[in-house]
Parts: C-alpha cells; sequence; structure tokens
C-alpha cells in the first residue's frame, strides 16, 4: 500500500509539471501575469490547492486571487 501511495504522489507531481509547462508554453509564461493562470486553471475546475501546487504557490495565495477576481468582476 504504501509503494502504491508513494508512486501516485510522483504520477501526480510529473503530471503538475506537465500542466505547468504546457500552461507556460501557451501563455507566454514571462508576459502572462500568475493571477491570470491561477483564473484560467480555476476555471478548468482545479482547487486552489492543485493550482498551488501546479504553480509553485501556496493555496491561501490561490484562493486570495480567485476572490479577488470575483469581486472585480461581479462589480
Amino acid at each position: 500500500m504504501e509503494d502504491t501511495t508513494k508512486l501516485l504522489e510522483i504520477i501526480i507531481k510529473r503530471l503538475n509539471i506537465v500542466i505547468a509547462l504546457q500552461l507556460d508554453a501557451l501563455s507566454d509564461s514571462d508576459l502572462t501575469p500568475t493571477s491570470k493562470r491561477i483564473r484560467r486553471l480555476n476555471d478548468l475546475g482545479l482547487s486552489p490547492g492543485d493550482i498551488g501546487s501546479i504553480l509553485g504557490k501556496k493555496a491561501n495565495y490561490v484562493s486570495a486571487v480567485i476572490g479577488s477576481g470575483r469581486k472585480t468582476t461581479d462589480e
């Protein structure tokens, strides 16, 4: 069971890397702000924790960016 858990963690980490690289390739990462990438991943249905893991940010930061985006679009 422990080996399965470790294997799944490795697979998830590698998938997160692939997602991050694809996101960078599609959005010209140097020109696209992190907040825009966060909102894009959020729109795709990822949780703040997953988004943070992909982008190397904390879930609290991701949640704050998502929350601030909602406030500005609702007004």
